[in-house]
């Protein structure tokens, strides 16, 4: 059985904030950077109804997960100095070891992380380290390996947000088996999308004969620049237009991103390069995205995004 199902979501420290939080944090990543006079627009009650949508796409994406009946998920994100420091940046990285910890910490920016948000995922070692045999070994991919969870940027916190931050959201047990799969969308420079592409069509072709249900989730995005130059600034048409491309199935078109620097292209919108591995592996079996939401909200500083690939029928699986 192929990769069934995938899902892709913003992470930003909002989502899971309440909304009195919401001025604090927009505060101390804005900064003092002048901002669009869209911001003025999200009242208390706007930013009400933006949490509102948020719950509900998270609950999206949660009964997805639970209605397949998920025994694997493969989980595709970034890291912002929390995992590594600039001693070691790897591109790609599966992570084989047993312990993966992290917290959560409520999306209360400065706040120190305490035992109530931890986050502990089950990997699964043996199928971490075969995908990453197969990968080097049959698909050409050169890709770093960590068997220890030995945190260089920020050790108390554990794994990166983009991991540990949407997973009680996703799978507030933790009793599905995960892969842990890096993929460096902040530091320059990074993946082209082709290449993010070609990695999700990859790890299709690898899973396309395992009995499991899988699903892959890419973690982050849409547009946004937390802490950088454009910081509250939300680029809704490429968001959009990205948005439309994998709904109608043509993620291949997205691999035009990230072709040349740009500022619009760097800081959290690298990101993007999460969706678009998802798209590449769920194209590949024939499915296109359902988008569950869109919101580009200023005061989360990003544009916030759901969506999920729904399985498909064996008989309709594309798989060229």
């Amino acid at each position: 059985m192929p990769i069934g199902l995938g899902l892709a979501s913003s992470h930003a420290p909002s989502l899971v904030a309440p909304v009195e939080s919401w001025p604090s944090i927009y505060q101390r990543l804005t900064r003092t950077v002048p901002q669009p006079p869209e911001a003025s627009d999200e009242t208390p009650e706007v930013i009400t109804d933006y949490v509102e949508r948020i719950n509900h796409s998270f609950d999206t994406l949660k009964r997805e997960i639970e209605a397949y009946g998920t025994e694997l998920l493969i989980i595709i994100g970034g890291d912002q100095s929390e995992m590594f420091d600039r001693s070691n940046v790897p591109n790609l990285m599966v992570y084989t070891g047993e312990v993966a910890w992290g917290h959560n910490n409520n999306g209360i920016m400065g706040e120190q992380p305490s035992e109530a948000d931890i986050v502990r995922l089950k990997v699964d070692v043996e199928t971490s380290e075969w995908l990453l045999d197969r990968l080097v070994r049959d698909e050409g991919f050169d890709i770093a390996i960590s068997g220890e969870q030995d945190a260089l940027g920020r050790p108390e916190r554990g794994l990166p947000h983009a991991f540990a931050r949407p997973m009680p959201l996703l799978n507030p047990k933790f009793d599905i088996p995960v892969v842990i799969f890096y993929e460096n969308t902040y530091n320059p420079p990074s993946l082209s999308a082709s290449r993010c592409y070609e990695l999700g069509r990859a790890l299709a072709r690898i899973f396309e004969r395992d009995p499991r249900k899988i699903a892959i989730y890419g973690s982050g995005g849409l547009s946004h620049d937390p802490g950088g130059p454009r910081s509250g600034w939300v680029d809704a048409p490429l968001d959009r237009w990205f948005l439309g491309q994998i709904e109608a199935g043509r993620g291949e078109d997205t691999t035009a991103l990230y072709r040349f620097d740009s500022m619009t292209m760097r800081g959290g919108t690298g990101e993007i390069r999460a969706w678009i591995t998802v798209a590449g592996a769920m194209e590949r079996v024939g499915s296109s995205a359902t988008v569950v939401d869109y919101i580009p909200a200023n005061h989360a500083v990003t544009g916030l995004g759901w969506a999920y690939w729904p399985p498909v029928p064996a008989s309709a699986a594309v798989g060229s």
